[in-house]
């Protein structure tokens, strides 16, 4: 065995750690991961020294973790890491010490890391998470094994099982688990042959500069989590072509097998949003299929003997010169790397390689090491090659999110760029309505689920124009109704943050008043926006689209300064008589005269009246830009010249069209006679201010306190009650 200088194979462990137990006081944890690893090994023997250099090659691993602790019922930090990454090449030992025994040690996993997160009552922080290791040394005697007898093949195959608790090896697991105690089982699985010098191995793939991981959509509505996604065809395949190219060309050797090894991510669902329908988050101890597979049928067609779906190979044969295997996609995201180990009519095995890509087409082909990657794309990616290249991002990471808007929209100082998507993420997509769509990373993203329906949509189109903000149109089932939560399914991929749908309805409101409920900030801070039934319909595009704009952190020019209210006639004394509904307490009383006629003036329609602030720093909602969205317009005002506080100026003013760029007033608002002044400090200027990223955080307007207008009647009298 010595003699033989090279020897090749792979190594594969599979691990695994899942228990639960509860400390007296009633501090609970339970955690179920796992760990799968597989790489390409090379071994050269040191015949003068009975050892062997042990290469493992770059590898890949996956890493799924979920461990959550709970404190009186109460969790208090739960640790979700979900991976498919590469390993670096790293060293080990195999020593011969006598004629009927070898040892080999794989490297403990030190280093092998996977990024999640971390959740505690007082958020969510990202945190690197690593596999339990083992001591070699303490498992010596494991890993002693009996070399092949002299009539026997060149092969070096062995697999071993055994269980740790907290690093010590045991033979069985103890029922209850005691406090503190955590289990490991390990399995271990290499074949070695000696190297075949003669050809090597090419890997290819058909279409593999364009081809796209998809996914089939079973259907709209409620979905169920517990469907077998077994039973569901394939959104798109790629056909994987091994073929045998010899050094020298006068070589006759070829593969009496070929065994084609898949790994793959597994991303819950199979879109950022879609399988998580009312639900905050997808559960934690889901078991998430692959997204890359080898579908049985697919590939006894193909001639191929099915053994999981991660490992095809072909029949023996006695002169195999190449083989195709293909590869079945179940998520629009999903990712994966492939590697051929080939047995030769020589009994020796070869490891697949890759042609060089930066040989140009027609030339002879360059042969390097490597694995494939599926789809085409970088080692430091997970996005295909070509989407990136049709979206002009190739030199962007995946966790990219700096795609801004025309200037001057989201100028206002830092914290306004990007969407709250990953470039990962809008790689991937969203399922609305039953259909899947790839969002565009050069483009700012927004998520709307109208519950009213035609009525809100030229409001819709208006917020969209102003901001230059892409709305995309959500359905009732699109995203967890609770949490709003858009990207749910981000565990595994690239992600920064989570981001929120926004939801618009209808609701009474007597004032004719809508609201955005929450506070003014980006999706996650509204919790609805409700738009008022008895709104006007010549004003109702605006006041969608104003509402909106809260939810894009666009807030009003000031704060209150509205008194709602109702004018009744007496027709016998011709005196007017204001009744303020709004604010509370506000004194009812005559007013001596109102300029301009009321239309109509009865005891049901309420008016918005407005004036100056008595406070000289704060400025009301009808302050500012004129022709702005976001200023909100009155049915009436109070003048500011002296003596004539208790009259009343019935007034028409509108809804602008336009997002400020200023906090100074105009038109009407503009000095010397300014019917309401500039905006408040800080106000104004909304163009800036837009921001939908519910990663960013913004000072909480309502924090300037509101204006109390100057209103002066001719005389007091008695408030009726409250109207309901």
């Amino acid at each position: 065995m010595l003699a033989e200088p090279k020897w090749v194979g792979f190594l594969k462990i599979r691990s695994k750690s899942s228990g639960q137990w509860t400390t007296p006081t009633t501090a609970n944890r339970q955690w179920k991961s796992t760990f799968n690893y597989v790489a390409p090994v090379e071994v050269t023997m040191l015949s003068e020294s009975n050892f062997a250099l042990v290469e493992l090659k770059p590898g890949t691993f996956n890493i799924n973790v979920v461990d959550d602790s709970t404190f009186q019922g109460m969790s208090v930090l739960t640790y979700v890491a979900r991976c498919l990454s590469a390993t670096s090449s790293s060293y080990s030992f195999m020593n011969f010490p006598t004629d009927n025994s070898y040892t080999f040690h794989p490297t403990p996993f030190i280093g092998v890391y996977c990024a999640g997160f971390a959740t505690q009552p007082e958020g969510r922080t990202p945190v690197q998470v690593g596999w339990y290791t083992y001591n070699t040394n303490s498992y010596s005697s494991l890993f002693t094994f009996t070399p092949p007898a002299l009539n026997e093949p060149l092969r070096l195959h062995a697999t071993r099982h055994f269980t740790t608790v907290n690093g010590a090896l045991v033979s069985s697991v103890p029922e209850p688990l005691p406090y503190g105690s955590t289990p490991v089982e390990w399995d271990f699985e290499w074949d070695l042959r000696p190297e075949e010098t003669d050809v090597d191995l090419v890997l290819s793939a058909e279409d593999h500069d364009t081809w796209l991981p998809k996914a089939t959509i079973p259907g709209s509505g409620p979905v169920s989590l517990t469907g077998e996604p077994s039973q569901i065809a394939p959104g798109s395949t790629i056909v994987l072509k091994a073929e045998v190219i010899p050094r020298d060309p006068a070589s006759s050797t070829a593969m009496k097998q070929m065994t084609f090894n898949l790994v793959s991510s597994e991303l819950p669902g199979i879109a950022m949003n879609w399988q998580t329908s009312q639900l905050a988050e997808p559960p934690l101890f889901e078991a998430n299929p692959a997204d890359l597979r080898f579908d049985s049928d697919k590939n006894t067609s193909r001639g191929l003997e099915y053994v999981s779906e991660t490992t095809v190979q072909t029949p023996e044969s006695t002169a195999l010169m190449e083989a195709t295997a293909e590869v079945s996609s179940y998520d629009f995201g999903g990712f994966g790397e492939a590697f051929v180990l080939g047995l030769s009519t020589n009994d020796r095995f070869v490891i697949s390689r890759l042609k060089d890509p930066s040989v140009p087409p027609g030339s002879l082909p360059a042969i390097i090491d490597g694995r494939l990657l599926l789809p085409k794309r970088a080692s430091d990616s997970i996005i295909a090659d070509s989407w990136k290249q049709s979206m002009g991002t190739t030199l962007k990471s995946d966790n990219d999110d700096t795609e801004s808007l025309p200037s001057p929209l989201g100028t206002g100082g830092t914290g306004h760029h990007g969407d709250g998507l990953s470039q990962f993420e809008e790689y991937r997509g969203f399922v609305l309505k039953g259909a899947h769509f790839r969002s565009d990373p050069t483009e700012v993203d927004y998520f709307l689920r109208n519950e009213t329906g035609a009525a809100f949509v030229p409001g819709i189109s208006l917020f969209s124009s102003l901001t230059h903000i892409k709305v995309h149109d959500v359905g009732p089932y699109d995203f967890p109704s609770v949490s709003r939560i858009i990207n749910a399914n981000h565990s595994g991929g690239v992600h920064n943050n989570l981001q929120r749908a926004v939801i618009i309805k209808s609701e009474f409101n007597k004032y004719s008043k809508s609201t955005a409920h929450g506070i003014v900030g980006t999706p996650k801070d509204v919790l609805y926006i409700g738009i008022a039934t008895t709104t006007p319909p010549a004003d109702l595009k605006f006041v969608v689209a104003h509402e909106l704009a809260h939810s894009a952190n666009v807030p009003h020019h000031g704060e209150g300064g509205i008194i709602e209210a109702k004018w009744t006639l007496d027709n016998s004394t011709g005196t007017v008589t204001e009744y303020p509904d709004s604010p509370a307490g506000m004194s009812c009383g005559r007013i001596n005269a109102i300029r301009g006629t009321p239309d109509p003036l009865t005891d049901e329609q309420y008016v918005f009246i407005g004036g100056r602030c008595q406070e000289s720093n704060k400025s009301s909602v009808f302050s500012g830009a004129h022709d702005c969205i976001m200023r909100t317009p009155a049915n009436a005002h109070i003048p500011m010249e002296g003596g004539h506080r208790h009259e009343r100026i019935v007034i028409t003013e509108s809804y602008g069209n336009t997002l400020c760029t200023s906090s100074d007033g105009t038109g009407f608002n503009s000095p010397p006679n300014s019917r309401y002044g500039s905006a408040m400090n800080g106000r104004g200027e909304c163009a800036q201010k837009v921001c939908v990223n519910d990663g960013h955080v913004h000072p909480t307007p309502t924090a300037i306190g509101l204006c109390t207008p100057y209103r002066e009647v001719a005389s007091t009298v008695t408030c009726p009650p409250p109207t309901p």
